[in-house]
């Protein structure tokens, strides 16, 4: 009795063949499930991305109206800190000629954004704007580097500036509805305009006290925005972002106003799990669907192609 019940459970036991296949199996099935999981993760920023498109687009039209009224709010902007500057129609020492240009025409935006009376906040001798908000000192021109006197935006960084406004406390205040000065803070003017767009300051690339504040997309890559207004510049200088150079996406190889995809508009472009972006210009095709899966901008998603740029339009 005793030999037929030892023999049983040798018999019951696994083998290590046994196991080892087991091992195997469960191996596959954890593959499998990983794979599974990272599709549903990489689908799901996908739509978040998306869905962020829409809202950075409905929120340029409510500031678009809010703010003037304007036809567009440029992705390149110059802003300068003393108004002494900002409104010299002179080039200032140390100040390149595509800089003065830019200065003046970002100037002018300013005065139809905020009012023509502006003049900044008394300080000293000259009146200033603190863009970068409260607790971040505006850099003041001096003789030995008068470009601390102003901040360059472009892309994204242009458009957290016209969307959010002015940071203060870790967060986006918009701007003062002021005649004189837009910079002043959330304690002393709280009447504002915007900000526009919640954005979520996790994501947010830069600093305060750079002037420069960019936004991530769900992939933690970019985003590009690229205004009407300045399509042409682009054409001749890329768009530097986090994920490259990039020019503005055109329907074809000409570079007249309506050759461009969103011509009358602007055009806003998330670069996708690679987080590279394509190089757009003539030499893409979005929805053509003719390059390789593994091509920089092929997962890349936009407001003006129905699916990722690589893919056929759906």
């Amino acid at each position: 009795m005793s030999h037929l019940l030892k023999s049983r459970s040798r018999n019951s036991a696994f083998t290590l063949i046994e196991l080892l296949i087991v091992i195997a199996i469960i191996g596959i099935l954890a593959s499998l499930a990983t794979v599974g999981v990272m599709k549903v993760l990489e689908r799901s920023k996908m739509v978040t991305a998306r869905i962020e498109i829409g809202q950075l687009e409905a929120a340029v039209s409510a500031a678009k109206l809010d703010l003037g009224n304007q036809d567009a709010l440029p992705s390149r902007i110059r802003l300068a800190y003393s108004f002494s500057d900002f409104q010299s129609q002179t080039q200032l020492s140390g100040e390149s000629a595509p800089n003065f240009a830019l200065r003046v025409s970002t100037w002018e935006t300013i005065k139809k954004v905020f009012g023509k009376t502006l003049t900044g906040t008394s300080n000293g001798t000259d009146f200033v704007f603190n863009w970068r908000g409260t607790g971040n000192i505006p850099n003041v021109k001096n003789a030995t580097d008068p470009t601390r006197a102003f901040v360059t935006l472009e892309g994204m960084e242009a458009y957290v500036f016209w969307l959010g406004g002015i940071p203060e406390n870790g967060k986006f205040t918009g701007f003062a509805a002021s005649r004189t000065d837009p910079t002043l803070s959330e304690a002393t003017v709280s009447k504002r305009k915007g900000p526009y767009y919640d954005f979520d300051t996790t994501r947010i690339s830069g600093t305060s006290a750079s002037g420069n504040l960019g936004y991530n997309n769900s992939y933690g890559g970019a985003y590009a925005y690229i205004s009407n207004s300045d399509y042409a510049f682009f054409t001749g200088s890329p768009l530097i972002t986090l994920g490259g150079n990039l020019y503005p996406y055109r329907t074809s190889s000409a570079t007249t106003a309506s050759s461009y995809y969103n011509a009358k508009t602007f055009q806003i472009i998330s670069s996708g799990q690679n987080q590279v972006f394509g190089p757009g210009g003539s030499a893409w095709t979005p929805g053509s669907g003719k390059y390789a899966i593994d091509a920089d901008g092929y997962d890349d998603l936009s407001n003006f192609s129905s699916t990722q740029l690589g893919k056929k339009d759906e």
